[in-house]
């Protein structure tokens, strides 16, 4: 209703423009105001053809060119003046945007072998459309009559125009259909640096025009010193404008919108009365703009694209309404022929340039595709001409326009065929995906008889990513633990996945038992495990085991590096196992993208001086594209961290970091459960049977028993031993509860050849036998019925459901998946959650009776409350922290980490189009 009532007004806004004849000041009020409503119909002209695959500056266009006879009686001189100074400040921000499409970083060695392709077109497509243009001047358009250099001056312009590029379309087209991949970089990068010497070779042809036709600037000014000063000047005066902008974005970073419109009409304004070509200067602000300021760059995307869509409408609108019906009909013909001579030299310079270039042939087939396009860079250079030269620059305009228009409807669909040959785009298929862990999906052990059994892997975060894989296929990389393991791999050391309906690779490494021991139970678990959480273990650190560690973690780039059949794949990492790999990685494929996810706490940069090496893991997880953590507070403390040890260059809100000579992004994205699985093993009929089996398995069936449970690995951050005190307490301050309360305490042996471990279980042990020594009651449950094997999900979830309430008391603990196991598994809306403040679920769930488990009080007065809460309470805080859970389950959080990669991957690139529906063009 709301769209259909605006579309209402617009359209009876167009039909008054109609009946506006010349203005007087009484009628300002509405001129003004009739002009705003046809400018909101263009915009939404272009979003029109948006829906239709086509650009919107198509829309702009075509309205201006339809609404152009009716424009020009409300129109008077002081609004033509602002009009002409908008459009203006439009063109720069054409030319600024395309600027800001080159990031040198990212193209590092590739980038020379881009500009020999790029040089080797330029000349072909520039020659050939030359000696075209000059054979068959009489019969365009323009200006016929033409001859001597006068025509020389008037082809040269010509062509330069004719063959520029659009850096807003390409990037649009790529937003648009999710491409990722080096043609889409290619072709960019490409246009961009072709519209740099498209810009310095129209100053010099407009000099010479100025000075052969006598026109604007006068024949008596020297050519090669106005040459000199508009070119050099532009470069010179846009460079140093760029710099103080990226130092505004870099410290200030307010109002960057404002700011960025403010540097195009600095740069349009003094361009225009000192003579210097505003285009070329903006370019190179853009330039410095991108390469100065990268991890500001967030900012000055959303800047952008906030400002430049009402500046392209008026630009846009503006040139169409310009523009004759029956002088585009006119030219009609002309333009086509025009659009397949263009394309055809621009193929050809692209294939010759090729064999000259080092840019592989599987990369660069298909560039010229990309290269068709042509909207704001063109543009703007014909308005220039047809403002200096409002005779035969005014013919020059009117058949460019319709050039583009017919380049419009033509390059998206190109380029799009163009995307999906070369493989980087494929509208039903996800691209493919290694996932890298130290833990593998699936294990093979012998069973009694000798026979290979296939067991998978517990845990919310390998079952997600083993639906991922099986949906998208790829390879999933990890160490080989089972005692079958090797028996059932190939040759390659892979086998496909999952047994009962094979849907990606998983490919194992195998390390030696001395050297998985000193990397993984030494380095990784006694010092980054006790590094990252607080708890009263200290983290032991060795040189020999540091040694390890980087070598398995070289060994698993190697296989990556292996698997990698392209560098579109995206390589996902999991975890402190894996803090080199991608540095490691990118030795053998600087292209590579990667995110490394890291599970457990990151500590404050105080506490990460302990160890030796902190320097070269926060270097080592940089040299990601994309770092996760569970929690917003982890990843301040990471950022923290870097600038302290490494003075790395942060944005101002802290997502991007700058370090080595290239960008990282580093996020929160906190860990959900696999929701939708965990309910269909609640709704199924077999849950009763195993909840029967619990009951007689730890003896519940006795009448008004009372149930609580805990399932934990056992380590010493989990806080049992807290809970098992706090437990003691109770029944001591309860002893009506002895008999009636039941704790069912899940504690599986986790790392035990660790001492700190074993030291815990033991612990443990002690603790649970003096309970139910202290509490038993004859002929009644023990308080504490303490199970050590691991329960696979139906079990868990029957347990679950069995449960008055369930208790998560980490010490200190990333997220903890089992207070959101036990919510989701409660679609009876029923039971209650002690969770600990110092786990990261806290965070999200907090109808939980949040406690603090080193309070023993606070702590025994949650499980009173947790005991006696009354049926209402339960139900609307559980309803509460089930929603929280389903919004936000784990394939959320994969989708949301993957599809943030590959939005990094074009980051730089695409100010102007990174959302389809906020790109301005």
């Amino acid at each position: 209703m709301r769209r259909l009532l605006a579309v209402t007004l617009v359209v009876v806004g167009v039909l008054w423009v109609r009946h506006l004849g010349a203005t007087d000041s009484a009628a300002l009020t509405r001129t003004a105001l009739a002009l705003g409503f046809t400018l909101v119909v263009a915009s939404v002209a272009g979003d029109l053809l948006r829906r239709f695959r086509l650009p919107r500056l198509t829309g702009y266009l075509l309205f201006g060119l339809l609404a152009g006879p009716f424009l020009g009686n409300v129109i008077s001189e002081p609004m033509a003046r602002q009009l002409q100074a908008i459009n203006g400040i439009a063109t720069t921000l054409i030319a600024l945007i395309a600027g800001l499409t080159l990031n040198i970083e990212r193209f590092g060695k590739r980038l020379a072998a881009i500009a020999r392709l790029t040089g080797a077109m330029l000349a072909i497509a520039m020659v050939g459309a030359f000696a075209m243009a000059w054979i068959a001047w009489p019969w365009l358009p323009v200006a016929p009559e033409a001859a001597g250099m006068a025509k020389f001056a008037m082809v040269a312009l010509f062509v330069v125009i004719v063959i520029s590029f659009s850096p807003t379309m390409a990037a649009a087209v790529i937003a648009e259909t999710g491409s990722r991949g080096r043609l889409s970089d290619l072709v960019l990068a490409m246009i961009v640096l072709a519209d740099l010497v498209l810009l310095v070779l129209f100053s010099l042809a407009m000099q010479l025009a100025r000075a052969t036709l006598g026109e604007g600037a006068g024949a008596d000014v020297n050519v090669l010193v106005r040459l000199a000063w508009e070119i050099g000047g532009a470069i010179a005066f846009g460079s140093l404008v760029g710099a103080l902008f990226a130092l505004y974005l870099r410290y200030i970073g307010r109002e960057v919108t404002i700011a960025l419109l403010t540097v195009c009409a600095v740069l349009s304004q003094v361009g225009a009365t000192q003579r210097l070509e505003p285009l070329l200067a903006a370019l190179a602000a853009g330039l410095v703009i991108e390469n100065l300021a990268v991890a500001e760059g967030d900012a000055l995307k959303a800047a952008v694209q906030r400002g430049a869509l009402p500046l392209l409408v008026v630009f846009f609108v503006a040139v169409g309404a310009s523009l004759r019906l029956d002088a585009l009909a006119a030219v009609g013909f002309v333009a086509v022929v025009l659009v397949a001579a263009r394309v055809a030299l621009i193929r050809l310079g692209v294939m010759a340039g090729l064999k000259v270039s080092g840019v592989d042939r599987e990369t660069g087939e298909y560039a010229w595709t990309g290269l068709v396009s042509q909207a704001g860079i063109t543009l703007g250079l014909t308005a220039v001409v047809a403002a200096e030269f409002p005779g035969w620059g005014g013919q020059v305009q009117t058949l460019l326009v319709a050039l583009i228009v017919v380049d419009e409807l033509l390059g998206p669909a190109l380029f799009r065929h163009g995307l999906a040959r070369a493989g980087e785009i494929d509208a039903h298929a996800h691209r493919p995906l290694i996932v890298v862990s130290n833990r593998e999906p699936y294990l093979h052990n012998y069973d009694r008889d000798g026979r290979i059994t296939c067991t998978p892997t517990t845990g919310g975060v390998a079952v997600a990513l083993d639906a991922l894989l099986r949906e998208r296929g790829g390879i999933w990389i990890a160490h080989g633990a089972g005692p079958a393991d090797r028996v059932v791999v190939d040759a390659s050391d892979k086998l496909r996945v999952p047994p009962e309906s094979p849907s990606y690779q998983l490919r194992r490494l195998w390390l030696e038992e001395r050297e998985f021991a000193a990397y993984y139970e030494g380095f990784a678990n006694q010092g980054l495990w006790p590094l990252c959480h607080l708890v009263d273990v200290r983290p032991t650190f060795r040189s020999e085991e540091w040694a390890a560690y980087q070598a398995v973690n070289a060994r698993f780039a190697a296989a990556i590096d292996e698997e990698l059949a392209t560098t579109d794949t995206q390589v996902f990492i999991q975890d402190y196992h894996l803090a080199l790999v991608a540095p490691r990685l990118r030795d053998l494929r600087p292209a590579a993208r990667t995110a490394l996810f890291w599970h457990i706490p990151w500590p404050y940069p105080d506490r990460l001086r302990i160890c030796p090496w902190r320097r070269e893991i926060l270097a080592g997880l940089l040299a990601n594209d994309l770092l996760a953590f569970q929690l917003e507070r982890d990843r301040r403390n990471f950022v923290l961290a870097v600038e302290e040890e490494l003075g790395a260059d942060i944005e101002a809100d802290g997502a991007r970091i700058r370090f080595a000579g290239r960008s990282s992004t580093v996020v929160a994205a906190p860990i959900g459960v696999d929701y939708d699985r965990i309910q269909g093993v609640a709704s199924d009929s077999a849950l009763s049977g195993e909840q029967r089996r619990l009951v007689e398995m730890f003896r519940l069936g006795h009448e008004g028993v009372i149930v609580g449970v805990g399932v934990d690995r056992l380590d010493y951050t989990k806080g049992i031993p807290e809970r098992l005190a706090a437990l003691d307490r109770l029944l001591t301050a309860r002893p009506e509860l002895c008999g009636r309360l039941t704790f069912v305490q899940i504690g599986v042996p986790s790392r035990s050849g660790i001492e700190s471990y074993q030291s815990i279980e033991s612990a443990i042990d002690r603790k649970v036998t003096e309970i139910n020594a202290r509490h038993g009651a004859p002929g009644r449950p023990p308080p504490v019925c303490y199970h050590t094997s691991a329960l696979k999900l139906p079990s868990l979830v029957a347990l679950y459901r069995l449960a008055h309430f369930c208790v998560v008391s980490s010490l200190h603990d990333g997220m903890n998946l089992v207070a959101k196991e036990f919510v989701a598994a409660r679609d009876d809306e029923d039971g209650v959650l002690v969770l600990s403040a110092l786990a990261g679920a806290a965070q999200e769930l907090g109808d939980a009776l949040i406690i603090n488990p080193y309070d023993i009080d606070g702590f025994v007065a949650a499980l009173v409350r947790a005991v006696d809460m009354p049926l209402d309470e339960r139900r609307a805080r559980m309803r509460s922290m089930r929603r929280v859970v389903a919004g936000r389950n784990v394939f959320g959080w994969a989708s949301d980490i993957l599809e943030g990669l590959e939005s990094l991957w074009t980051k730089p690139l695409q100010y102007a189009a990174r959302a389809p529906e906020d790109a301005p063009v």
